[in-house]
């Protein structure tokens, strides 16, 4: 499918999307969110794709709402016509998805930031730079980031950056967990990739029933039923190809083939 505002490409197993709004610092947009969640679809039915990496062209990853269309609300200039609602929402998309690497490059502010937080790993470059900078702008945070930037940094610190607005480099979000890994900048997508690829090569039902049963449980309190889901899953899989090969690959002495 040709797209106006992102680029795609494949490596092995690893599907690779990038924001291409270069001159805008990839600014989102409702088409490039529409392309965003069309490709994500289409490999998510893919069986030869087991993971996803998304980033951005040119020297930022996302540099949040496309200020232009707010400007036009404010000043009353948008027209009647109104974005197609997507069929849900970018947290359930993400939550459901293959698993998604935010190769963060560059600047990744507001929504630029706020999309990555329910993406499975988040990985920068040594020049990122982010920020929850929704005050500065007069307005508030979105995405469920005043969910999940809890659980990742903390209720202190994710009060301290959405109130200050201020800019984390790269580093300072390592050590405070806001990314899992920060690589030189002209590493970060081959590396994302790497990444990508080593979670990719797993069995792709059960990649599937992990990133379930977290999400399901990480806010569980009742410690028996998340018992209870796990080892139900747990039993699924013992009666899956994938477990009668890894048991095969083990006794014959060789990495396990799940594809």
């Amino acid at each position: 499918m040709a797209y106006e505002e992102i680029l795609t490409e494949v490596r092995g197993r690893v599907g690779i999307l990038t924001m291409n709004r270069p001159t805008k610092l990839n600014a989102m947009n409702p088409q490039m969110d529409r392309e965003l969640r069309t490709q994500i679809a289409e490999w998510n039915e893919d069986d030869s794709i087991g993971a996803i990496v998304w980033t951005g062209a040119g020297r930022g990853f996302c540099s949040g709402a496309d200020i232009g269309r707010f400007e036009a609300r404010v000043h009353g200039l948008e027209t009647n016509e109104r974005p197609e609602p997507p069929d849900m929402s970018w947290i359930e998309m993400v939550k459901t998805a293959k698993p998604i690497i935010a190769a963060i490059n560059g600047v990744s502010i507001g929504e630029g930031l706020t999309r990555t937080l329910a993406c499975d790993v988040r990985v920068a470059s040594e020049s990122a730079r982010l920020s929850f900078r929704f005050l500065r702008v007069g307005v508030t945070p979105e995405v469920a980031s005043t969910h999940y930037a809890v659980y990742l940094i903390g209720l202190g610190r994710t009060l301290e950056l959405m109130l200050t607005g201020e800019i984390v480099m790269a580093p300072e979000a390592y050590r405070i967990g806001l990314v899992n890994h920060v690589y030189p900048d002209d590493e970060l997508l081959d590396k994302a990739v790497e990444l990508a690829a080593n979670i990719a090569d797993n069995p792709a039902w059960n990649i599937g029933q992990v990133k379930r049963l977290v999400h399901q449980d990480y806010l569980e309190h009742d410690i028996d039923k998340v018992l209870a889901d796990e080892s139900e899953i747990f039993r699924m899989s013992q009666g899956r190809d994938a477990h009668r090969e890894a048991l095969d690959a083990f006794r014959e002495n060789r990495r396990p083939k799940f594809h």
